[in-house]
């Protein structure tokens, strides 16, 4: 996928601040919050592995499932290089279906932001539902309106020494999206390349999401705060949902 090509080289060293072990650790905490068990884990929107790896370090049977062949030639890497065994394959979230079913499925760090629209939401749930064992768990992040709506249009600047990046974001309060022009300068042994991205994320109402998530079989558990207990309030940027899948006969 194009949109990705470019970002895959250098994902990693965009997040090399992000405590991902510490998000599992929370989604551990979570489950035993909500006497949740999982055995096996699949984690959509996995990118790089960065979500993914923590899991299968943990004993957790894994698998990673993105729609950038770039992003996930990264992870089966990284896994490789740990002597892990995760089975990363390329679909779209909205329409995967799994070798086999599984306890958990989770999807984080701005994933379900980058579906277009609340219809894709709801494939998508669909596909989490139909791809998780009875009782499973679905596990999952977005970031909040508030969040979006306050990005102005500008432009940020990274230069490093092999490195140089150009961000230029902007606003749609018309449909709710949050648009990155990414452009890239980057350094391999003795030559430069550079690429440029448009990415665009959608912001969703809390509301919207618990509707999707009844209607697509689940009973949500909770909505939180990020990396907390606490309820989503309306300067929460970042929500996290836990949702449990219902049987046949409980779904209305």
């Amino acid at each position: 996928m194009d949109q990705y090509s470019g970002l895959a080289r250098i994902y990693d060293y965009l997040v090399s601040g992000v405590d991902f072990e510490g998000w599992i650790d929370y989604v551990e905490a979570l489950m035993h919050h909500f006497n949740l068990r999982a055995g096996s884990v699949a984690d959509l929107a996995c990118g790089t592995g960065n979500t993914t790896i923590p899991f299968a370090r943990r004993g957790y049977k894994t698998t990673g499932v993105d729609i950038a062949g770039e992003m996930l030639a990264c992870a089966r890497n990284k896994a490789a290089a740990d002597g892990l065994e995760i089975n990363f394959i390329q679909q779209d979230m909205r329409h995967f279906t799994l070798p086999e079913k599984v306890d958990l499925v989770t999807c984080f760090h701005d994933g379900l932001n980058y579906l277009p629209d609340i219809s894709d939401i709801k494939k998508t749930f669909l596909r989490v539902h139909e791809n998780l064992n009875e009782k499973g768990a679905f596990i999952f992040d977005l970031n909040a309106v508030i969040w979006t709506a306050g990005v102005d249009h500008n432009v940020a600047v990274v230069d490093e020494q092999d490195i140089t990046l150009i961000w230029e974001t902007s606003y749609n309060d018309i449909i709710n999206t949050w648009q990155i022009k990414l452009t890239g300068f980057v350094r391999e042994n003795n030559h430069y390349y550079k690429f440029t991205e448009i990415h665009s994320e959608k912001a969703y109402n809390p509301e919207d999401i618990a509707a999707c998530l009844r209607e697509s079989g689940f009973d949500l558990l909770g909505s939180f705060n990020a990396f907390s207990f606490d309820p989503i309030q309306h300067n929460s940027v970042r929500h996290f949902y836990v949702a449990q899948k219902l049987n046949r006969g409980d779904v209305k």
